[in-house]
């Protein structure tokens, strides 16, 4: 699910500084000496050129000299430094760093952005109450904070409020009115809203259903056998169960697009929800239907992994729920990598999320990628590491400790391995 709007480094974790958010940066204080201003510009500087080590520094050391009145200022300055310190960590899927960070932040000073990082480390982790928790106390330091508000929207959709959502996420796009995102997830919700609102519900022992009255009954219930199907088959290939019934919502496929915004090229997504496509199809072996059961495994592994790991990285979620979808071809797959191997992404520079991705070329070579990659795993180290592997980024919130905690290397070595095969001659 996209949670922030889809900015580059520079313009989410330093505008909010430039904006102004280190409080009184800038502006003078009576009997704080030179050097010590000084120091502050030098942090502000580090700040905004990304370089949160040598602000945090320049900013300690400020703070070390500063006379009573100017403390609270700089204290400030030096949390608000931590938090882009503990954001950086998250881009880089090193969540108990990030958590350590945020808490030091917090510890110097009642950080805004550091109760905010929090809230968005323990969203990403699905513990909702101590998101919603660490947001409010965001919200304490600074009401005016649109993603704040975009966040708490979100943990409502999830708890399926999706009106409270709606009513959070209009706010937010009134603090924000540049914030297309928060656009684009007022009008997608208000969209399902009133088309979903529409369907009829249908039961199944582990799966509450909305059907599109437009989708044949014959595929409605093709659909409902393959949904039981991946709960069986996934849960003992991953080693985990839903803790409740999981909602589906079968779109017509025309619906789908109109109600959900989706890309032209998206076969289905899970949110909280796996969302399905359907085409209006007379014959259940036509090949877009068949493809859309290949899609409700994948939608389903989805959950799983996020069951196991919320704090799995994309590419290997995207490249986890392909493997167990079964519908590549290895050959082809190394063939294509080999093909396009000067378009590589090192795994650590992967797009955080597929919502920063509006370029379907993008798209499929980070599926493309992240598939190789996982394909490498689970055939030299065998499938059931990668149950391992998941469980290993939960506990230890570092996907490269899990890594070199169940593989013995480090993701790059592995990495590097990995393409060596991919070119190897006759591969």
């Amino acid at each position: 699910m996209v949670i922030l709007a889809d900015r580059d480094r520079l313009s989410f974790l330093q505008a909010t500084f430039i904006a102004g958010c280190i409080v009184g940066l800038f502006t003078g204080v009576s009997g704080f000496a030179a050097d010590h201003e000084q120091l502050r510009q030098e942090g502000a500087r580090h700040y905004s050129a990304g370089r949160y080590f040598q602000a945090i520094e320049a900013f300690e050391k400020a703070l070390a000299g500063a006379p009573e009145e100017a403390r609270g200022l700089v204290k400030g300055d030096l949390a608000h430094a931590l938090a882009g310190l503990g954001f950086e960590y998250l881009s880089e899927s090193e969540g108990k760093m990030a958590e350590e960070t945020f808490r030091k932040a917090i510890g110097v000073s009642e950080d805004y952005y550091a109760n905010f990082g929090l809230g968005y480390l323990f969203f990403t982790r699905r513990e909702d109450g101590e998101a919603r928790t660490y947001l409010l106390s965001s919200l304490g330091s600074r009401r005016d904070y649109a993603p704040t508000h975009k966040l708490l929207g979100l943990l409502d959709y999830r708890k399926g409020l999706t009106k409270e959502a709606i009513d959070r996420l209009s706010l937010s796009l009134r603090l924000d009115p540049a914030d297309d995102e928060s656009a684009f997830l007022v009008k997608r919700l208000k969209s399902e809203l009133g088309i979903v609102s529409t369907f009829p519900s249908v039961g199944l022992k582990h799966f509450k259903l909305r059907v599109d009255p437009k989708i044949p009954g014959k595929l409605a219930t093709r659909l409902q056998v393959e949904l039981e199907r991946a709960y069986t088959d996934l849960g003992k290939a991953l080693g985990v169960w839903p803790r409740g019934k999981v909602p589906v919502v079968l779109y017509s496929q025309g619906r789908f697009y109109e109600a959900t915004g989706s890309q032209h090229w998206v076969g289905g997504f899970y949110d909280g929800q796996i969302k399905l496509p359907v085409p209006t199809v007379a014959d259940e072996k036509d090949p877009a239907f068949r493809k859309l059961l290949e899609v409700v495994r994948h939608e389903y592994c989805h959950l799983l992994v996020l069951e196991l790991s919320a704090e799995c990285p994309m590419w290997l979620n995207e490249g986890i729920a392909q493997y167990f979808e079964a519908s590549y071809k290895r050959d082809a797959v190394y063939g294509r990598l080999k093909e396009s191997r000067e378009a590589r992404i090192p795994l650590k520079k992967m797009p955080a999320r597929l919502g920063n991705i509006d370029d379907v070329e993008l798209a499929r070579w980070v599926y493309l990628q992240g598939l190789g990659f996982v394909e490498f795993l689970a055939e030299k180290y065998r499938p059931f590491r990668l149950r391992l592997l998941l469980r290993a980024i939960a506990e230890e919130h570092s996907a490269a400790e899990a890594f070199e905690r169940v593989y013995g290397r480090s993701t790059e070595d592995l990495e590097k391995e990995w393409w060596a095969r991919v070119e190897k001659p006759g591969k």
